[in-house]
């Protein structure tokens, strides 16, 4: 790609960044400002996305090149690793966590792995969430950011700026569920979100499509939250104890997960995509 490209696409992942945090933050400054509001945070899932397709739209003017995140052929895998990645990391996180005496077992819980099956309808509306994140963090800024600047840049970058998204929706939380500690628990969680968006990028990569970062993503905010706690609510799941320390969003998934990361730097140093819209 030559440089007028690239520094194309380097202005369009700033303009994206820009208006997704500007309203993130504006949107999450709202939504926790009152106890009436506070269940409308999770539409903030939809803002990565709205912004992108807008932008995709002004750039290509072209319905089959702004929907190309969620129609290129995905492999087994892409779909494998997406499968595979999430339940392992959990299932190590919470033998870990009872290991070294930070968690507790709850075998009484244990049923919610299979009775707590998401309905169609859940389904439904967690695809749509999740491909509001997806399609703005992996299909637009993680595939324009690697193109100009490579796929660790990329990796790198789109894990920062995830990572402060999150930042006042979980502070937000934590606030309101009366976690102590909040701030504490909002680094704990930006950390674990920028170690984990390694695995978040490797799975795109591995087939430039969405649909398995999205795969991946709804199996981690199933399983993780029944396993080792929900840490936007401060509810604790088959493993008990301090959810910061054992939350695979907390320093457990941070100490877990920076393997996967020093690996995938290693493995992706100098190493490009090509331009997927020619």
């Amino acid at each position: 790609m030559n440089n007028m490209l690239k520094n194309k696409e380097i202005k369009y992942s700033l303009l994206f960044i820009t208006i997704v945090l500007i309203t993130t933050w504006s949107f999450a400054f709202y939504a926790f400002s009152s106890p009436e509001t506070v269940r409308l945070y999770f539409l903030v899932m939809l803002i990565p996305a709205i912004v992108a397709l807008i932008l995709n739209s002004i750039r290509y003017r072209s319905i089959r090149l702004v929907f190309r995140p969620i129609t290129t052929r995905i492999n087994l895998k892409s779909i494998l690793f997406s499968l595979l990645y999430p339940l392992l990391f959990i299932g190590t996180a919470a033998i870990f966590v009872f290991i070294m005496g930070l968690a507790e077992f709850d075998k009484d819980k244990v049923s919610n792995l299979i009775t707590q099956l998401p309905s169609i309808e859940m389904i439904i509306a967690g695809f749509i969430l999740i491909f509001g994140e997806e399609y703005g963090w992996r299909g637009f800024l993680l595939k324009a950011l690697a193109e100009a600047k490579g796929k660790v840049y990329g990796a790198i970058g789109v894990g920062v700026v995830w990572a402060v998204w999150h930042a006042p929706i979980v502070y937000g939380l934590a606030k309101f569920t009366h976690m102590k500690n909040p701030l504490l628990l909002t680094v704990v969680q930006v950390g674990a979100v920028f170690v984990f968006s390694m695995p978040f990028a490797y799975s795109y990569f591995l087939s430039k499509s969405i649909i398995p970062p999205m795969l991946f993503h709804f199996i981690w905010n199933l399983y993780n939250p029944i396993v080792l706690g929900n840490i936007y609510r401060n509810h604790p799941g088959i493993m008990i104890g301090n959810i910061i320390y054992i939350n695979g969003e907390g320093l457990a998934g941070i100490i877990l997960g920076l393997p996967f990361l020093i690996w995938f730097i290693a493995q992706n140093k100098n190493k490009t995509i090509g331009k997927s819209n020619r």
